[in-house]
């Protein structure tokens, strides 16, 4: 693995100063930043708490914890056992135990445990993903960039290199995902390999008033009384190479797993978390957030609102429905609660203003300085207009997204229409999916779409979505939506976009589909016709961003240049899905006036929510079990309860879900699932006072596979002795 990251010089400035752009970052505090694996050694993680040696944690050249970790979905999980047992959370699981359950056996409902290997069931669609070596790649990618002659054609430029870096890197080895990833916008890329398992196996689930207590009520919400975990395991092919689901193939052995300590943690104790989180925007300038808080938050979170009481009340009446959408309106009610979370977080924090007025001092260390104006002395006021273009775009590729996301007939309409496109140009230079030999992949997935269809629905979505874009500035003068804001029937001309189509009869869609003599200006359809007028939207759209795309690539990184000397430290590259390391300790919080919560819930207040029913109906076991003070070994030794779930004040973000919460030693005390609501804002602020991760319990975890899923046999191979 290479570990020393390329150290470039900034020519460009006229004085001698030399701008490292490196992970290296030693925060003012001890419990703040994910931090890249290049920064581990650099942390003094022994003098905050850490007892065992680095090497230990990390080690490039050897075997290590940071081994153990895994990416799995869009989560982040651990391996526990070297027969290729993962831990992750319940919700990182929800959709593929939803794929699999049926009214007759809802695993989804009732929990799932295996009696033998042979019956682990494959969950479908789950990969997991381990990093296995990085390497940085920024002179290559920013050569690329530097070549074209035109702004606007640098971030193509630098999409390109990173394709090529790609496929390069994955011809070189078949068995390696290779992905690059920009750590500096502009300035650092960072090339990934990852080992892929695609057959994945449920193991044990608990079941859903134990992995889902609280619901929507308690998402994103403290005290927390939720077992968020399940239990997975990766198979491989006989000779260890990744394959498809078969019978024939077995447990992947990690190079390395947790061990568990089954007396958990304390108060105050120090603990550290590996994962995978998303993406987050620290780095970004003032009119960053402004745009997210004036177009992307507000109406993603109002949208997914409308949508989420669209669906439930359709399975009120419809068990087959409400089991099918489930995971759907999970992931939906939790992007919504956690924008709601965001909003408050911005303003609370006064966090645009802020940003503002750091950006003025910033402004006045430029012009105090004559040959930092010479090269930044107009860097704000062009970072200003830049987000004052993107403005004028608004909301628009986001309604353009979820026609295409929610609406079945829409999608179609704009798959004939981008199929019929392509269809014009050579073999050779068609999209992928819409080569000949990928007809039959082209054909599965049309069927698909019909199949997850809801035309019961989305006659009220797109005129929703229709409506909402023809109230926006930005969209209510461009077609459709223009000759949808004048329609007297709205209702009527919804109808006739659905009804008189091709679209609605899959075969005669097929039919024309395939009619290689039969053009788009030939198709005398409403609805295609309005999915090229959005076709054409969309495409300029698109155009307009990759000119942003590429001026922000050059004004970002001079702004994080001039922060940089003006601040006269280095900082810690946003969060990009990449293996990263946060620590603090666990801590209680106030997180309003003559508020104080205390930072580990327990059994018992599962118990008092349950009386409320709704979200915190409980499972009958644990009634009974707590009836009989049946704790087992699992007992905080202080609160005399089954510790359920605790909070730290580690930094995480979207993508932690399922990261190991390790104690001093290493080994594993819990599992995060969650933050608090006020906490939601760590993707763009964060601060000891609000920001608390949520985590669930190992005991808890231990108590619920012994005495509720019966499975000693996972207590076994976990090697935990009680």
């Amino acid at each position: 693995m290479k570990k020393n990251f390329l150290i470039r010089s900034s020519a460009a400035i006229l004085f001698s100063i030399t701008l490292i752009i490196s992970f290296a970052f030693v925060p003012p505090k001890p419990d703040e930043g994910m931090f890249p694996l290049s920064d581990i050694r650099k942390l003094n993680l022994n003098e905050k708490g850490l007892k065992i040696s680095i090497d230990e944690l990390y080690n490039p050249n050897g075997v290590s914890i940071v081994d153990a970790l895994v990416k799995i979905g869009g989560c982040s999980g651990s391996f526990v056992s070297d027969e290729g047992l993962i831990i992750t959370n319940h919700h990182c699981v929800f959709g593929a135990v939803q794929k699999v359950s049926t009214l007759e056996n809802n695993y989804l409902e009732n929990g799932f445990v295996t009696n033998s290997r042979e019956e682990e069931i494959p969950a479908e669609g789950l990969t997991v993903r381990i990093t296995t070596s990085y390497e940085d790649v920024s002179k290559e990618v920013l050569e690329a960039a530097d070549k074209v002659t035109e702004i606007s054609e640098r971030s193509k430029a630098i999409a390109d290199k990173i394709k090529e870096i790609v496929k390069r890197e994955e011809e070189k080895d078949s068995t390696i995902k290779a992905e690059v990833s920009e750590m500096f916008v502009g300035e650092q890329y960072v090339l990934f390999r990852y080992k892929i398992i695609n057959d994945i196996r449920l193991v044990y689930v608990p079941p859903r008033t134990i992995g889902e207590f609280g619901g929507e009520s308690d998402n994103w919400i403290w005290p927390r009384h939720t077992g968020d975990f399940s239990f997975v395991r990766a198979y491989v092919a006989p000779d260890g190479s990744p394959a498809k689901y078969s019978i024939d193939n077995v447990p992947f052995k990690p190079k390395k797993f947790l061990e568990v300590n089954p007396k958990g943690i304390d108060e105050e104790d120090f603990v550290f978390i590996l994962g995978y989180p998303g993406r987050t925007f620290k780095n970004m300038p003032a009119r960053f957030v402004e745009y997210h808080y004036k177009y992307q938050l507000p109406y993603v979170q109002s949208f997914f609102s409308w949508l989420i009481n669209l669906y439930t009340k359709r399975g009120e009446n419809d068990p087959e429905f409400a089991l099918n959408i489930s995971s759907t309106i999970k992931s939906l009610a939790n992007t919504e609660k956690n924008y709601r979370g965001k909003l408050q977080g911005i303003r609370n924090l006064d966090l645009i203003n802020k940003k503002v007025q750091e950006e003025k001092h910033l402004q006045n260390f430029i012009q105090n300085d004559p040959q930092l104006k010479s090269r930044y002395g107009n860097l704000l006021n062009e970072i200003d207009e830049l987000y004052n273009d993107t403005f004028k775009s608004g909301r628009t590729m986001f309604v353009l997204n979820f026609l295409r996301n929610f609406v079945s007939s829409y999608r179609l309409a704009d798959l004939f229409v981008d199929y019929k496109t392509e269809m014009m140009k050579d073999e050779k230079d068609r999209k992928t999916n819409y080569k000949v030999e990928n007809r039959e992949k082209l054909i599965n997935e049309i069927d698909n779409i019909y199949k997850n269809s809801k035309p019961d629905l989305e006659p009220q979505i797109l005129k929703k979505l229709f409506s909402d874009a023809s109230s926006f500035d930005e969209m209510k003068d461009s077609e459709p939506f223009a000759s949808f804001r004048l329609a007297e029937n709205k209702d009527g001309y919804i109808k006739n976009l659905l009804e008189k189509t091709i679209v609605s009869d899959k075969d005669k869609f097929l039919e024309k589909l395939f009619d290689h003599e039969l053009t788009l200006e030939q198709v005398n359809d409403e609805l295609i016709i309005r999915a090229k007028q959005l076709t054409e939207l969309r495409a300029n759209e698109q155009k307009k961003q990759q000119a942003r795309d590429s001026r922000s690539n050059i004004l970002l990184a001079k702004f994080n240049e001039v922060k940089r000397l003006w601040l006269n430290k280095n900082f810690i590259p946003d969060a990009n899905s990449t293996l990263r390391l946060t620590f603090g300790y666990v801590r209680g919080y106030s997180p309003k006036d003559a508020t104080y919560y205390s930072p580990i819930s327990s059994l018992k207040g599962m118990i008092e929510k349950s009386f409320e029913g709704g979200d915190y109906r409980i499972y009958e076991k644990v009634k009974e079990l707590y009836d009989k003070k049946d704790f087992g070994s699992f007992v905080h030794p202080k609160m005399k309860e089954v510790p359920v779930a605790f909070i730290y004040n580690t930094d995480t973000s979207g993508g932690n879900s399922g990261s190991p919460i390790m104690d001093a030693y290493g080994k594993l005390v819990g599992v995060n699932f969650d933050r608090c609501f006020e906490a939601t804002i760590n993707d763009y602020a964060w601060s000891e006072s609000y920001s608390r991760s949520i985590g669930v319990d190992i005991r808890f975890v231990l108590w619920v596979v012994q005495k509720i899923g019966k499975a000693d046999f996972l207590l076994k191979e976990m090697n935990v002795n009680l």
